[in-house]
């Protein structure tokens, strides 16, 4: 399996736990998209691992030889981690790229 930093601090989310998280999430709040996201990943036949590190989700996609690490948050990473691209795609604010949860599905369904 590739190195990934803190992939063995994530946890993995099962179809179970992650329905359980979106129907129990507080009804006054929209659903946050890193929960949706991780739905329709899994729905996808991905395996996914999550590690909360503060207010910044990230998200580890595996399937076969393949594993992507994205960053979720509303808070910038620390710089010199998203130049020695720490994670393959940050949803949120960046200092070098900017993406939507949608913008990452579709790049992910491409590979």
């Amino acid at each position: 399996m590739k190195f990934k930093k803190n992939l063995h601090l994530a946890k993995r989310i099962t179809s179970q736990k992650i329905n359980r998280e979106i129907k129990n999430y507080p009804k006054q709040y929209p659903t946050p998209k890193y929960l949706l996201f991780i739905k329709q990943m899994i729905d996808s036949g991905w395996m996914v691992k999550l590690y909360k590190a503060g207010v910044s989700k990230y998200v580890f996609l595996i399937k076969g030889n393949d594993i992507f690490k994205i960053r979720f948050s509303n808070h910038l990473p620390l710089y010199y981690k998203e130049v020695e691209s720490d994670c393959d795609y940050y949803v949120g604010v960046s200092h070098l790229q900017c993406s939507t949860t949608e913008q990452i599905l579709n790049e992910i369904i491409k590979k």
